[in-house]
């Protein structure tokens, strides 16, 4: 959950996603359908949001694996696995991470088939004891990675200084995030709600307009380090510094999971249709599945480039 300028709180939590493509870049990557699955034993998770998650990510990485291959790295070689037939063959194209592994595609269009608890009878020294298990499985279509991205990087941090990187936040801390890319580009910064089904544009900022409306330019090496009042004049001088939109942590939960979607492209893109929330001091949202339907139409252009950041709060 975040408190946004001081008074507004969410809290973030993934949904289950049913995303629609449309044509506008349909000439630029061949399409597959894909389908996969996967399970994980709640006690793997430390919440339900992240145990959804984390299956979710699981069932994606199958899917992709099952028509592009197993990606395998040994010392500084990496290699394509043919699941079926176990050859390999050794590669340098570039790859697309999720949840930490890395795949050989990315799905553009993707169903949640079933998303269902089960339990099972697990046998153990004290007995048969009842395991939670959380099971996945998911179709769409995706499109094998053939071109090299744009190596940004951003990173969640809790103060301003220099160790200050952390995915685990507390209850009332502050939020930042570190921006650095090599090439010039536009960025902006969502964050989704599942209790109040909303997803929150949380860079830019609510009041900037005119050229930074549909998202903010960047320069190369530059550090930023957004939703700091001591840097925003190194980086927008002619901007007050009251623009700024102050994140604060927050949760009445033991542990919350929250995810952060980065947008960053080094072509202007077009912001989907949001709405002013006057409970949110004027942040702007959208309805979850718009969206990634937002999403799904602009992945199809190779420079338009989604980074998710994955986030626990704590009391």
């Amino acid at each position: 959950m975040w408190s946004l300028n001081k008074s507004f709180k969410t809290s973030l939590v993934l949904t289950a996603l049913i995303l629609t493509l449309q044509t506008s870049f349909a000439q630029k990557a061949k399409l597959v359908n894909v389908s996969g699955s996967a399970e994980i034993r709640m006690e793997e998770a430390n919440c339900i949001g992240e145990a959804k998650q984390r299956v979710i990510d699981a069932a994606r990485i199958n899917a992709l694996e099952k028509v592009f291959g197993r990606v395998i790295v040994q010392g500084t070689n990496t290699y394509i696995e043919n699941i079926q037939s176990g050859d390999r063959v050794q590669t340098n194209t570039q790859m697309n991470t999720i949840g930490n592994s890395m795949v050989k595609g990315e799905i553009v269009e993707m169903e949640i088939e079933k998303l269902e608890w089960v339990t099972r009878d697990q046998e153990n020294t004290s007995g048969i004891s009842n395991e939670l298990w959380l099971f996945c499985e998911i179709k769409g279509k995706a499109r094998e990675i053939t071109e090299a991205e744009t190596a940004f990087e951003i990173y969640p941090m809790n103060c301003i200084t220099e160790n200050c990187v952390t995915s685990n936040f507390h209850n009332r801390d502050r939020m930042y995030f570190n921006f650095r890319s090599p090439i010039k580009g536009y960025l902006s910064i969502y964050m989704e709600d599942n209790e109040d089904g909303k997803v929150y544009r949380l860079f830019p900022y609510s009041k900037m307009n005119g050229d930074m409306e549909n998202a903010v330019p960047v320069n190369s090496d530059v550090e930023y380090i957004l939703f700091s009042e001591d840097h925003h004049k190194n980086y927008f001088p002619d901007l007050s510094r009251s623009i700024v939109d102050p994140i604060v942590a927050y949760t009445t939960k033991e542990k919350l999971f929250n995810r952060v979607f980065v947008i960053f492209s080094e072509e202007e893109y077009k912001k989907p249709i949001l709405e002013v929330n006057p409970e949110a001091g004027g942040i702007k949202t959208i309805d979850p599945d718009r969206f990634h339907k937002w999403i799904s139409q602009n992945e199809r252009n190779p420079k338009f480039q989604v980074s998710n950041l994955d986030i626990t709060i704590s009391k």
